[in-house]
């Protein structure tokens, strides 16, 4: 099937897998600052989907990384959401 477009690579399969990304189960990102230590920034961006929202992925983790804080709206995204209060 490779064969007219990478002859090289034509042959038999040694490995397949399906696509397999990253998802919390709330569907949402991960991003924040480390709690225990701020100097550490916590991303998860979900790989499935990360690429449609890149730019703007990339801008919070610089303000956080940079300036420990963002003027965005992440609050839907801090990973202590995972975490049960009772």
């Amino acid at each position: 099937m490779l064969e007219p477009y990478i002859p090289a690579a034509d042959g038999d399969s040694c490995h397949t897998t399906t696509c397999v990304y990253t998802r919390a189960t709330d569907e949402h990102f991960v991003l924040s600052l480390d709690p225990a230590d701020p100097r550490i920034v916590v991303a998860s961006p979900c790989s499935g989907r990360s690429f449609k929202y890149a730019s703007i992925l990339g801008e919070v983790l610089a303000d956080l990384a940079t300036n420990q804080s963002t003027d965005k709206p992440i609050d839907l995204f801090r990973p202590e959401r995972f975490i049960d209060a009772s």
